[in-house]
């Protein structure tokens, strides 16, 4: 089976959850516990891969891995959540706390601070005082959430606190483009841009109405243990809830296929741009496992020059994978994060991670960045409140103690070798020498 198109690297569907938990007990014990690590693919592993029929066969989801060694102390690192989609009772929850929208992801921060450069999907916009249809407020909110201009599903719309928060808790760029974008209309979008902008906070995926010639990509200045690096974002969308894009203010996954994967060789033929990371928000809701059209996509933005491609929208994990390119390459394929913050009810849509991204650069292609390890934080969403001053709030499995059944839906698509531990440095212990 030819891996790079039958996706002999494509995590599917594996344990039922008594023997997930068996597997990853360790880390779910008390604190300072080990967590289970390897660098090799071990040999007891049944090899998950896409059938004749384009469904997963089961078995064990195998350890991502990549050829090329590294060093724990030399490797940029980028870390990538899910959805951030704050319902109603979300906003309603940072209108009343002194630190806004923060203490959603408070117990994340030092985790995704430590990163070299970390990635959101905002799944909406952040507009200030744009009432639905994209007017105007008549009357301008007072608080945070107002549940008419600050408001959750179906057309949300965050306080734009919000892009202050997500660049204090350690984000640095973000995808605008998904299926929520247009929610707020076309003011929406160019208020979020303004917002965004003002916060410090890269994004991708979108333009403001005044400038309609501004790229669609971010470029993000690196700095890291391997010197200084610029990596270049692309978010694109499937659609916009079939609200018109009337100022084309969007860039669509599959309407603008041809644009999204020439920008990418563009981007990957500059001299100045180290990598090149495709954020598309694609697939089908509640869905487990990739549509052939994002598989499709996917493959084919690896072959134009993206570094990794990471994606969003179904509100659940799906699998990732490792892509050898026709020249050699070795990217990474997440095709969905699932929720990072939300609402939604149920523990797949309440399981998540943080992907960490292990890049170096390839003695091969000059001074581009390569990704040489891919690892999870297993995290969960916390929506009951409790004793011991237990919040609402995403938290990790690990360090919370909770969240047994998270972590086993997680290990049906992801593999128990690609965890690392809740903990800083990143990669301690990693080192892969070949």
């Amino acid at each position: 089976m030819n891996e790079r198109h039958r996706g002999a690297g494509l995590a599917g569907r594996a344990l039922g959850t008594a023997v997930a938990l068996a597997l990853l007990a360790p880390s779910l014990a008390a604190n300072g516990a080990e967590t289970r690590f390897s660098c090799r693919m071990p040999k007891d592993l049944v090899i998950s891969a896409i059938g004749e029929d384009d469904e997963p066969r089961e078995g064990r989801p195998p350890m991502i891995r990549f050829s090329r060694p590294f060093s724990a102390e030399k490797v940029l690192t980028v870390a990538a959540v899910g959805d951030v989609l704050l319902h109603d009772r979300l906003q309603k929850i940072a209108a009343k706390r002194p630190d806004g929208f923060a203490e959603l992801w408070a117990d994340l921060t030092d985790l995704l601070s430590a990163a070299d450069v970390t990635y959101a999907n905002l799944e909406g916009p952040a507009a200030r005082d744009v009432a639905p249809g994209g007017r105007p407020a008549k009357e301008k909110p007072t608080s945070r959430y107002d549940g008419y201009v600050y408001r959750g599903y179906p057309t949300f719309n965050y306080h734009p606190q919000l892009a202050e928060a997500l660049k204090a808790g350690g984000f640095d760029v973000v995808s605008t483009a998904n299926n929520h974008a247009l929610d707020r209309h076309a003011l929406g979008v160019d208020r979020t841009i303004e917002a965004l902008e003002a916060a410090g906070l890269k994004y991708t995926g979108t333009r403001h109405r005044e400038r309609p010639e501004a790229p669609w990509y971010a470029v993000t200045q690196v700095k890291s243990a391997l010197g200084t690096h610029n990596i270049a974002w692309l978010a694109c969308t499937y659609g916009t809830n079939d609200i018109r894009d009337k100022h084309k203010q969007v860039l669509y996954c599959y309407r603008h296929r041809e644009v999204v994967l020439r920008t990418i060789r563009d981007l990957a033929a500059r001299d100045d741009i180290h990598a090149v990371m495709l954020t598309p928000h694609w697939g089908l809701e509640y869905r487990h496992w990739p549509t052939r059209k994002q598989r499709a996509l996917a493959h084919d933005a690896i072959e134009a020059g993206a570094t990794a491609v990471i994606g969003s929208h179904p509100h659940v994990m799906q699998p990732w994978e490792r892509y050898v390119a026709s020249d050699g390459r070795e990217g990474l394929v997440i095709y969905s994060l699932g929720n990072f913050v939300s609402n939604q009810l149920g523990v797949p849509r309440r399981s998540s991670v943080i992907a960490l991204l292990g890049l170096t650069p390839d003695p091969a292609r000059e001074d581009k960045l390569g990704v040489v390890a891919a690892r999870f934080v297993p995290i969960r969403m916390n929506l009951k409140t409790g004793a011991g001053g237990v919040r609402i709030a995403a938290e990790t499995v690990q360090r919370s103690g909770r969240g047994a059944a998270n972590q086993a839906h997680i290990l049906e698509h992801l593999p128990v070798d690609n965890i690392h531990p809740a903990a800083t440095p990143f990669w301690s212990g990693l080192d892969c020498p070949g």
